[in-house]
Protein backbone atom coordinates (compact mmCIF):
# COMPACT_ATOMS: atom_id res chain seq x y z
CA UNK A 1 0.00 0.00 0.00
CA UNK A 2 2.88 2.36 0.75
CA UNK A 3 4.75 2.12 -2.56
CA UNK A 4 1.50 2.37 -4.53
CA UNK A 5 0.57 5.46 -2.47
CA UNK A 6 -2.84 4.01 -1.70
CA UNK A 7 -2.94 5.61 1.75
CA UNK A 8 -2.51 9.06 0.23
CA UNK A 9 -5.04 8.26 -2.51
CA UNK A 10 -7.67 7.64 0.16
CA UNK A 11 -6.85 10.66 2.30
CA UNK A 12 -4.57 9.08 4.87
CA UNK A 13 -1.17 10.04 6.19
CA UNK A 14 0.25 6.76 7.43
CA UNK A 15 3.42 5.75 9.24
CA UNK A 16 3.76 1.98 8.94
CA UNK A 17 5.73 0.43 11.82
CA UNK A 18 7.01 -3.13 11.40
CA UNK A 19 7.37 -5.29 14.49
CA UNK A 20 6.96 -8.91 15.52
CA UNK A 21 5.98 -10.98 18.52
CA UNK A 22 3.74 -9.35 21.12
CA UNK A 23 4.84 -5.79 20.25
CA UNK A 24 2.12 -4.99 17.64
CA UNK A 25 -0.81 -5.99 19.84
CA UNK A 26 0.71 -4.18 22.83
CA UNK A 27 1.10 -1.05 20.74
CA UNK A 28 -2.54 -1.14 19.64
CA UNK A 29 -3.91 -1.88 23.10
CA UNK A 30 -1.85 0.98 24.59
CA UNK A 31 -3.04 3.46 21.93
CA UNK A 32 0.48 3.88 20.57
CA UNK A 33 -0.92 3.12 17.11
CA UNK A 34 -4.41 3.47 15.62
CA UNK A 35 -4.56 0.24 13.58
CA UNK A 36 -2.99 -3.18 13.78
CA UNK A 37 -2.31 -5.82 11.16
CA UNK A 38 -1.31 -8.93 13.06
CA UNK A 39 -2.34 -12.49 13.84
CA UNK A 40 -5.84 -13.43 14.91
CA UNK A 41 -4.72 -15.44 17.98
CA UNK A 42 -2.93 -12.42 19.48
CA UNK A 43 -5.99 -10.21 19.12
CA UNK A 44 -8.32 -12.88 20.53
CA UNK A 45 -6.02 -13.29 23.53
CA UNK A 46 -6.04 -9.52 24.05
CA UNK A 47 -9.85 -9.41 23.98
CA UNK A 48 -10.06 -12.29 26.45
CA UNK A 49 -7.72 -10.30 28.68
CA UNK A 50 -10.12 -7.34 28.62
CA UNK A 51 -9.13 -5.14 25.67
CA UNK A 52 -11.71 -3.75 23.22
CA UNK A 53 -9.94 -4.73 20.00
CA UNK A 54 -12.10 -5.73 17.07
CA UNK A 55 -11.37 -7.30 13.67
CA UNK A 56 -12.57 -5.19 10.73
CA UNK A 57 -11.04 -7.15 7.84
CA UNK A 58 -9.21 -10.40 7.24
CA UNK A 59 -5.71 -10.65 5.80
CA UNK A 60 -6.41 -14.33 5.32
CA UNK A 61 -9.20 -16.63 6.50
CA UNK A 62 -7.12 -19.77 6.00
CA UNK A 63 -3.87 -21.08 7.41
CA UNK A 64 -0.88 -19.94 5.37
CA UNK A 65 2.24 -21.79 6.38
CA UNK A 66 4.18 -24.90 5.47
CA UNK A 67 5.45 -27.86 7.43
CA UNK A 68 9.15 -28.58 6.89
CA UNK A 69 11.28 -31.61 7.63
CA UNK A 70 14.92 -32.51 7.01
CA UNK A 71 15.82 -33.78 3.56
CA UNK A 72 16.55 -37.28 4.88
CA UNK A 73 13.42 -37.49 7.06
CA UNK A 74 11.18 -40.53 6.76
CA UNK A 75 8.12 -38.33 7.47
CA UNK A 76 5.84 -38.29 4.40
CA UNK A 77 2.43 -37.09 5.64
CA UNK A 78 0.87 -35.03 8.43
CA UNK A 79 -0.22 -38.30 10.06
CA UNK A 80 3.46 -39.28 10.36
CA UNK A 81 3.97 -36.41 12.82
CA UNK A 82 2.23 -38.36 15.57
CA UNK A 83 4.62 -38.83 18.47
CA UNK A 84 7.14 -36.36 17.03
CA UNK A 85 8.73 -33.14 18.35
CA UNK A 86 7.66 -29.97 16.50
CA UNK A 87 9.34 -26.59 16.31
CA UNK A 88 7.14 -23.49 16.61
CA UNK A 89 7.56 -19.98 17.97
CA UNK A 90 6.02 -18.88 21.28
CA UNK A 91 3.02 -20.68 22.78
CA UNK A 92 -0.19 -19.30 21.29
CA UNK A 93 1.58 -17.74 18.30
CA UNK A 94 0.41 -18.16 14.72
CA UNK A 95 2.88 -20.98 14.06
CA UNK A 96 1.81 -22.82 17.23
CA UNK A 97 -1.89 -22.34 16.51
CA UNK A 98 -1.54 -23.41 12.88
CA UNK A 99 0.40 -26.47 14.00
CA UNK A 100 -2.44 -27.46 16.32
CA UNK A 101 -5.03 -26.98 13.58
CA UNK A 102 -2.97 -28.86 10.99
CA UNK A 103 -2.50 -31.79 13.33
CA UNK A 104 -6.21 -31.78 14.13
CA UNK A 105 -6.95 -31.98 10.39
CA UNK A 106 -4.65 -35.00 10.24
CA UNK A 107 -6.37 -36.76 13.14
CA UNK A 108 -3.59 -36.13 15.67
CA UNK A 109 -4.63 -35.19 19.20
CA UNK A 110 -3.18 -32.45 21.40
CA UNK A 111 -1.19 -34.84 23.59
CA UNK A 112 0.25 -36.87 20.74
CA UNK A 113 3.10 -34.51 19.85
CA UNK A 114 5.68 -32.46 21.75
CA UNK A 115 6.17 -28.76 21.04
CA UNK A 116 9.50 -27.01 21.38
CA UNK A 117 8.98 -23.24 21.61
CA UNK A 118 11.38 -20.67 20.14
CA UNK A 119 11.77 -16.86 20.15
CA UNK A 120 11.33 -16.79 16.35
CA UNK A 121 11.23 -18.89 13.19
CA UNK A 122 15.00 -18.78 12.56
CA UNK A 123 15.58 -20.48 15.91
CA UNK A 124 12.90 -23.10 15.16
CA UNK A 125 14.75 -24.05 11.97
CA UNK A 126 18.10 -24.17 13.75
CA UNK A 127 16.49 -26.76 16.03
CA UNK A 128 15.26 -28.70 12.99
CA UNK A 129 18.70 -28.62 11.42
CA UNK A 130 20.28 -29.90 14.64
CA UNK A 131 17.74 -32.69 15.03
CA UNK A 132 16.18 -31.27 18.18
CA UNK A 133 12.76 -31.37 16.47
CA UNK A 134 11.37 -33.57 13.71
CA UNK A 135 9.48 -30.81 11.87
CA UNK A 136 9.09 -27.03 12.00
CA UNK A 137 6.33 -24.69 10.84
CA UNK A 138 7.13 -21.63 8.74
CA UNK A 139 6.72 -19.88 5.41
CA UNK A 140 8.88 -20.67 2.38
CA UNK A 141 11.57 -20.64 1.23
CA UNK A 142 13.57 -22.83 3.62
CA UNK A 143 16.71 -23.88 1.73
CA UNK A 144 18.10 -27.19 2.88
CA UNK A 145 14.76 -28.50 4.13
CA UNK A 146 11.94 -30.43 2.46
CA UNK A 147 8.42 -29.01 2.34
CA UNK A 148 6.09 -31.65 3.73
CA UNK A 149 2.89 -29.76 2.87
CA UNK A 150 1.79 -26.25 1.89
CA UNK A 151 -1.11 -25.77 4.29
CA UNK A 152 -2.64 -22.98 2.18
CA UNK A 153 -3.61 -25.68 -0.32
CA UNK A 154 -5.71 -27.43 2.34
CA UNK A 155 -7.86 -24.33 3.07
CA UNK A 156 -7.86 -24.91 6.84
CA UNK A 157 -10.07 -22.17 8.39
CA UNK A 158 -7.93 -19.88 10.54
CA UNK A 159 -7.73 -16.10 10.90
CA UNK A 160 -3.98 -15.92 10.41
CA UNK A 161 -3.93 -12.16 10.03
CA UNK A 162 -6.41 -9.31 10.22
CA UNK A 163 -6.86 -5.56 10.40
CA UNK A 164 -7.62 -4.59 13.99
CA UNK A 165 -8.70 -1.41 15.73
CA UNK A 166 -10.01 -0.43 19.13
CA UNK A 167 -13.80 -0.12 19.24
CA UNK A 168 -13.51 3.25 20.96
CA UNK A 169 -11.47 4.57 18.01
CA UNK A 170 -13.90 3.06 15.53
CA UNK A 171 -16.83 4.77 17.20
CA UNK A 172 -15.14 8.16 17.02
CA UNK A 173 -13.36 7.92 13.66
CA UNK A 174 -15.27 5.47 11.51
CA UNK A 175 -14.54 7.46 8.34
CA UNK A 176 -10.80 7.04 8.93
CA UNK A 177 -11.27 3.29 9.28
CA UNK A 178 -13.33 3.23 6.08
CA UNK A 179 -10.55 5.02 4.21
CA UNK A 180 -8.00 2.54 5.51
CA UNK A 181 -10.16 -0.32 4.26
CA UNK A 182 -10.57 1.36 0.87
CA UNK A 183 -6.79 1.39 0.58
CA UNK A 184 -6.54 -2.19 1.83
CA UNK A 185 -9.19 -3.56 -0.55
CA UNK A 186 -7.53 -1.78 -3.46
CA UNK A 187 -4.18 -3.28 -2.46
CA UNK A 188 -5.74 -6.77 -2.71
CA UNK A 189 -6.83 -5.99 -6.27
CA UNK A 190 -3.31 -4.82 -7.07
CA UNK A 191 -1.85 -7.99 -5.54
CA UNK A 192 -4.16 -10.15 -7.63
CA UNK A 193 -3.52 -8.37 -10.91
CA UNK A 194 0.12 -7.31 -10.55
CA UNK A 195 1.80 -9.71 -8.12
CA UNK A 196 5.30 -8.84 -9.31
CA UNK A 197 4.82 -5.25 -8.12
CA UNK A 198 3.92 -6.50 -4.65
CA UNK A 199 6.81 -8.96 -4.62
CA UNK A 200 9.23 -6.19 -5.63
CA UNK A 201 7.85 -3.92 -2.90
CA UNK A 202 8.24 -6.60 -0.23
CA UNK A 203 11.75 -7.43 -1.44
CA UNK A 204 12.72 -3.76 -1.25
CA UNK A 205 11.42 -3.44 2.30
CA UNK A 206 13.08 -6.66 3.45
CA UNK A 207 16.28 -5.86 1.52
CA UNK A 208 16.34 -9.27 -0.15
CA UNK A 209 16.12 -10.52 -3.73
CA UNK A 210 12.67 -10.90 -5.32
CA UNK A 211 13.42 -14.58 -5.92
CA UNK A 212 13.47 -15.09 -2.15
CA UNK A 213 10.12 -13.34 -1.66
CA UNK A 214 8.30 -15.01 -4.57
CA UNK A 215 7.82 -18.51 -3.05
CA UNK A 216 6.77 -16.99 0.28
CA UNK A 217 4.22 -14.75 -1.44
CA UNK A 218 2.39 -17.43 -3.41
CA UNK A 219 0.74 -19.24 -0.46
CA UNK A 220 -0.72 -15.90 0.67
CA UNK A 221 -1.99 -15.24 -2.86
CA UNK A 222 -3.79 -18.58 -2.66
CA UNK A 223 -6.13 -17.24 0.02
CA UNK A 224 -6.73 -13.64 -1.14
CA UNK A 225 -10.42 -12.66 -1.27
CA UNK A 226 -11.80 -9.65 -3.13
CA UNK A 227 -13.94 -8.68 -0.15
CA UNK A 228 -11.95 -9.71 2.93
CA UNK A 229 -14.80 -10.28 5.36
CA UNK A 230 -13.72 -11.96 8.58
CA UNK A 231 -15.30 -15.41 8.39
CA UNK A 232 -16.98 -16.88 11.43
CA UNK A 233 -15.32 -20.25 10.93
CA UNK A 234 -11.84 -18.70 10.82
CA UNK A 235 -12.39 -17.03 14.20
CA UNK A 236 -14.11 -20.10 15.63
CA UNK A 237 -11.03 -22.16 14.77
CA UNK A 238 -9.07 -20.01 17.22
CA UNK A 239 -11.76 -20.05 19.89
CA UNK A 240 -12.05 -23.84 19.68
CA UNK A 241 -8.48 -24.11 20.96
CA UNK A 242 -9.48 -22.59 24.29
CA UNK A 243 -11.02 -24.64 27.14
CA UNK A 244 -14.80 -24.37 26.86
CA UNK A 245 -15.22 -23.35 30.49
CA UNK A 246 -12.98 -20.29 29.93
CA UNK A 247 -14.73 -19.06 26.83
CA UNK A 248 -17.73 -16.75 26.68
CA UNK A 249 -16.99 -14.58 23.67
CA UNK A 250 -19.59 -14.17 20.90
CA UNK A 251 -18.45 -13.61 17.32
CA UNK A 252 -19.98 -10.11 17.33
CA UNK A 253 -17.70 -9.01 20.18
CA UNK A 254 -14.64 -9.88 18.14
CA UNK A 255 -15.69 -8.88 14.63
CA UNK A 256 -17.25 -5.86 12.92
CA UNK A 257 -17.79 -6.59 9.23
CA UNK A 258 -20.08 -3.58 8.83
CA UNK A 259 -17.38 -1.36 7.32
CA UNK A 260 -16.65 -3.80 4.50
CA UNK A 261 -20.39 -4.26 4.06
CA UNK A 262 -20.72 -0.50 3.72
CA UNK A 263 -18.00 -0.42 1.05
CA UNK A 264 -19.66 -3.29 -0.81
CA UNK A 265 -23.11 -1.68 -0.64
CA UNK A 266 -21.72 1.62 -1.89
CA UNK A 267 -20.44 -0.02 -5.06
CA UNK A 268 -16.81 0.85 -4.29
CA UNK A 269 -15.53 -2.73 -4.54
CA UNK A 270 -17.58 -3.58 -7.63
CA UNK A 271 -16.20 -0.48 -9.34
CA UNK A 272 -12.62 -1.53 -8.54
CA UNK A 273 -13.04 -4.79 -10.40
CA UNK A 274 -15.17 -3.43 -13.25
CA UNK A 275 -13.63 -4.23 -16.62
CA UNK A 276 -13.37 -1.21 -18.89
Amino acid sequence: MEDARLFEKHGLTANVIHARGAIPVQALVSNSVEFGAFGGPSAVAAVLAGSDLVFIAAKGNFAVMSIWVRQDSSIKTIADLKGKALGVTRAGSASHTIARLALKSGGIGEGEVKYLYHPGLPEAFISLDRGLVDASFGSPPRPGFRELVDLSSLKIPFLQGAIEVQRSFLQKRRDTALNLLRAYVESIKLAKEKPELIIASIAKRMRVAADIVRPAYQPHANVFEEIPYVRKESVQAILDLYPKDQLRVPFEKLVDNSLLQQLEDSGFIKALYRKD
